[in-house]
């Protein structure tokens, strides 16, 4: 008789007894035999519930060895990258509110906490597809478990892949799509391996130390008719000492994943963004040379960890409807012929007064050249798809972007493009807000249809930043003598430029104009200054406004940085003393 009727005939045996002694007792014994039955069961499912808890535990530690040593991304990320894509905008904005002040870390716990109960749940699915008997021999799973161990194992890899295809390509050295597509793939499955083999060893092992007390506590006659039908098959035993040294390497084993799993959590927050991400620039670091020192840039990022690019690893990719594909070394690109521009970059969530702005003088390559270095693109070729290291992707129009002169950076202020800022190589898209210029460059795709990355899936603007000035001095309610005031601040229109900066002195009803310095380029802000010379003491409201190169004002509604970039005029109130 094989296992598989072997196993069925227990299952009939163990129904017949049941049955049995339900005909044989009243209705009082018989519904605290089934309660017996309910109990027991629940007992049973204790080993398979810790074989589970011990193979999340495992799984997780691996998964947080491969992130922090190779770059995999952990299931948590992948499942947040994945969410964000089918995401729309006020969803996005609804979901950082809810976990504000920690929207980046709080739901990546959330996620972690639900595969680790996920893991747990499945060592009873495990066991219920394994069909372990009760009475076992040796040490190693039979074949029947492996077969299943192996099914759980490709089941999960495949979901992986399916589920998270186009954002499996993220990591943190710089390898290329592809290459990182299939290093993220069998991380994964090394992951899957580790859960699922500690599982079906931790089922085995468990029943055979704790099997018998477990299954001892049955109903009289039932217990009896299955241990009779079972007697064929010798059990394994072991002494009451073994099974309490299971239970307690049970303890140890959960207490050392445990605390093994913060000390990776900490590694990890330890290497993350959390401490600069969101920095902004104050106005006084960049009066002197109109360029914003590199330490004090604004920065903006999607991930809590972010890559750190071995350059060695790393290569520009160009392909799609160019002429000639290419890959592009570190050395290749900063061998070819260059050039340095200042340029202003934006945050779209920078609102009226806001300093997510910063002006860099970046070195690099144009895209046109690269593009040339490719042979060119086909006369169908309408769309640029950039894609990042860290899995970002976004998209313009090829004619937009050659218009604003593109660069592709690997220095910024005449130093090494430091890592927090996209290094070996970012693309620096003049008059589009940040999102557009996406740091740690792998891949560039000439394409003749419309793409959508993350941010455009989500619904944000991706077309010409908005016209924004701002008052830098005097600071919003600060007192000032009577006398002549020297009113400063700054403006920027993109690649539009600024034709002119007027100031009000009454809240907006008349205007002044004020004095521009020259710009460091085209695609840079510019700093303006008005004497302003109050009449009398009392409270005034200084506002700002500038004209763009193509003579269009900026607007005085009010709009919210969502979706599309703030509107508006920066109003300052000040009080004038006697």
């Amino acid at each position: 008789m094989n296992s598989q009727s072997s196993w069925a005939t227990s299952v009939a045996n163990r129904a017949h007894a049941v049955l049995d002694e339900a005909r044989r007792l009243g209705p009082r014994e018989s519904a605290r035999a089934s309660l017996g039955l309910l109990g027991r069961g629940a007992q049973a499912s204790v080993i398979p519930l810790v074989a589970g808890l011990l193979g999340s535990l495992a799984a997780i530690l691996t998964m947080g060895a491969l992130r922090l040593t190779w770059g995999v991304p952990t299931l948590p990320e992948l499942f947040g990258e994945r969410l964000l894509l089918l995401l729309n905008v006020d969803q996005f904005i609804q979901l950082l509110l809810r976990f504000a002040p920690h929207s980046k870390t709080t739901p990546l716990l959330l996620s972690l906490l639900g595969q680790f109960v996920i893991g747990i749940l499945l060592g009873p699915a495990y066991a219920l597809a394994a069909r372990l008997p009760a009475n076992l021999r040796g040490l190693w799973p039979g074949r029947r478990e492996w077969l299943a161990a192996g099914a759980f194992v490709v089941v999960m890899e495949a979901l992986t892949v399916l589920l998270f295809w186009p954002v499996l390509f993220g990591n943190l050295l710089g390898d290329t799509v592809g290459k990182a597509r299939l290093i993220n793939s069998l991380g994964a499955l090394t992951v899957f391996i580790v859960f699922v083999g500690v599982t079906a060893l931790a089922n085995r092992w468990l029943r055979l130390a704790w099997g018998a007390w477990l299954t001892s506590a049955s109903a009289p006659m039932a217990h009896q008719e299955l241990a009779a039908s079972q007697a064929e098959t010798p059990a394994w035993t072991v002494s009451r000492r073994a099974a309490l040294g299971a239970a307690g390497a049970v303890i140890v084993g959960v207490g050392a994943g445990a605390l093994s799993t913060r000390g990776l959590i900490d590694s990890y927050v330890g290497r993350s963004n959390l401490a600069y991400e969101g920095m902004e620039t104050d106005y006084a670091v960049s009066q002197a040379t109109q360029l914003t020192p590199t330490s004090d840039f604004y920065v903006v990022s999607k991930n809590v960890l972010d890559p750190t690019v071995q350059v060695n690893r790393w290569r520009l990719e160009v392909a799609g409807m160019v002429e000639q594909p290419r890959v592009w070394t570190f050395d290749d690109v900063t061998s070819a012929q260059g050039e340095s521009r200042a340029i202003t970059l934006e945050c779209i969530a920078n609102g009226p007064g806001g300093h997510l702005m910063s002006t860099a003088e970046w070195t690099g390559i144009s895209l046109e050249r690269v593009l040339a270095q490719a042979g060119g693109v086909a006369a169908t070729a309408k769309y640029v798809i950039f894609s990042s290291v860290d899995g970002f992707q976004s998209s313009l129009p090829l004619a937009d972007l050659l218009e604003a002169r593109t660069l592709l950076a690997y220095r910024m202020n005449g130093a090494r493009l430091p890592d927090r800022h996209g290094y070996p190589l970012r693309v620096v898209t003049p008059g589009r807000y940040g999102e557009q210029s996406p740091k740690w460059l792998t891949r560039i795709e000439l394409s003749d249809q419309p793409f959508k990355g993350l941010y455009q899936a989500q619904g944000w603007r991706a077309g010409q930043l908005y016209t924004t000035s701002r008052i830098e001095r005097p600071m919003s309610k600060q007192r000032i003598p009577l006398g002549p005031v020297n009113v400063t601040g700054l403006a920027f229109a993109g690649i539009r430029g600024v034709q002119r900066v007027e100031v009000s002195a009454d809240g907006g009803a008349t205007w002044n104009r004020a004095m521009l310095r020259p710009p460091l380029s085209d695609q840079a802000w510019v700093y303006w200054s008005w004497l302003w010379t109050p009449t009398a003491p009392g409270a005034y409201t200084l506002v700002v406004r500038a004209t763009d190169g193509a003579g269009e004002t900026q607007t005085s509604i009010q709009t919210s940085t969502v979706p599309n970039g703030a509107t508006g005029q920066h109003h300052v109130p000040v009080v004038v003393g006697a």
